[in-house]
């Protein structure tokens, strides 16, 4: 008898863990299908997708590699990065951002105005170098520390102003493309590299893209 009432309490305990965990992974999802939807999100997708056909088409003579919405781990957990472009360049991670209005102030967190409301923005310079940093550190540990790393944050809507400095529009873009040196690098060694360490367990990309900060 108290080896059943044992059992039994075994089976609750297993059950409601089963629920705790099917509840938190229903809820991640719930929350990116909200997220993923918002009106936000679908702008700043089409321009990740319009910057992601951009540089596609920049670099195809130079049969460059691309990753879009790279998943990188980050110590314990992991980072959601735009675009990463594979050449004899080395890698160049590239921030984009669809937002409209006006971007003014300096520091970690900036204005975004838009018609009549204003925003607080997280500087993307700031963001990005957290990405930068994280796919040096990742081709350091991969042996790849001569690998010439270069980033750049892309505003891609046409009404939009920003200070130079903190980024630049498709043109100033195509610009910096075409600057970067011949470093001898191995583009598909490189792509190969970081499509293999993606992270791939679905609950956690939802838990990063609930998340990510000012898309």
């Amino acid at each position: 008898m108290v080896s059943s009432i044992f059992s039994l309490s075994d089976f609750d305990k297993k059950t409601w863990i089963l629920v705790a965990v099917a509840s938190i992974a229903v809820l991640l999802v719930v929350l990116y299908i909200c997220i993923h939807f918002s009106k936000g999100k679908r702008k700043g997708r089409a321009a990740e997708k319009k910057v992601g056909k951009f540089l596609k088409k920049l670099g195809k003579a130079d049969h460059v590699k691309i990753i879009n919405n790279a998943y990188l781990p980050l110590y314990n957990k992991a980072c959601e990065i735009d675009h990463l472009v594979f050449g004899r360049f080395g890698v160049l991670v590239v921030e984009t951002k669809g937002i409209s209005g006006k971007i003014t102030g300096s520091g970690k967190n900036l204005t975004h105005i838009i018609g009549s409301k204003t925003h607080k923005l997280y500087n993307p310079q700031m963001q990005n170098k957290t990405h930068i940093d994280n796919v040096v550190h990742h081709l350091k540990k991969g042996g790849f520390d001569k690998t010439p790393v270069n980033g750049a944050v892309v505003f891609a809507a046409k009404d939009i102003e920003f200070p130079s400095e903190l980024g630049t529009d498709m043109k100033g873009m195509e610009k910096l493309y075409k600057s970067l040196p011949d470093a001898g690098c191995n583009q598909d060694v490189l792509y190969n590299y970081f499509h293999d360490m993606q992270v791939k367990n679905p609950l956690k990309k939802a838990w990063i893209k609930t998340r990510k900060k000012n898309d």
